[in-house]
């Protein structure tokens, strides 16, 4: 590829396949002004690519099908930002590559960034709306605590497929959500649907 970006996937129509470029039109952006902190904060941006045409592979080669895609799964494009135009938004690509995201890609979004450090989070349910809502005291005991770098909220997609399937990816699948889960910069260790027993557990960390 003369010009790699990496792009994520919307939707798609009969037409075309569109697409979220924020990301990549940012570093693209940043990257020309390298002297200057750009403000990005309402800047979104997509781009609409027709299937006519084109051919979709993973990143052995293989044959990918259009109904394999799932929102937010990255996509490589040999394109040049340089003629993006943000009023017309169709780029012309012949070959998209697909990197599937997966639950376990999703939840190393949650782990901590270093050994000894933790994060916290909920994860939801999606379909019936339950949550588990610690008080604002709560959750400054939860973000006061010096081993803790930040609490989330996680949501389990209704009807996940089951490479987005965050529950089973967690090993939380015979458990009844939400879920008050730590993770260390490898994975998680420990959970429990009471916000008590995780103050509990955080104070003997």
């Amino acid at each position: 590829m003369d010009h790699p970006i990496v792009v994520y996937f919307h939707h798609v129509d009969d037409e075309n396949i569109y697409i979220d470029i924020t990301e990549a039109l940012r570093h693209h952006q940043q990257s020309l002004n390298p002297h200057t902190e750009l403000d990005f904060v309402d800047m979104a941006s997509g781009g609409v690519i027709s299937k006519e045409n084109l051919t979709l592979i993973n990143r052995d080669g293989a044959d990918v099908k259009e109904d394999e895609l799932l929102p937010s799964d990255q996509l490589y494009l040999d394109y040049d930002l340089s003629r993006y135009d943000s009023l017309n938004e169709e780029m012309e690509i012949d070959v998209m590559v697909v990197h599937p995201v997966t639950a376990e890609d999703i939840a190393e979004n949650y782990y901590a960034s270093e050994e000894g450090r933790y994060r916290v989070s909920t994860l939801n349910n999606g379909a019936d709306g339950q949550v588990i809502d610690p008080s604002w005291e709560e959750l400054d005991l939860i973000l006061g605590h010096p081993k803790v770098q930040g609490y989330n909220n996680i949501s389990q997609e209704p009807n996940a497929p089951s490479r987005r399937d965050l529950q089973f990816a967690l090993g939380l699948e015979s458990e009844s959500l939400p879920q008050l889960v730590v993770f260390d910069h490898q994975g998680i260790v420990y959970h429990t649907d009471s916000v008590e027993e995780m103050l509990l557990f955080l104070e003997e960390l």
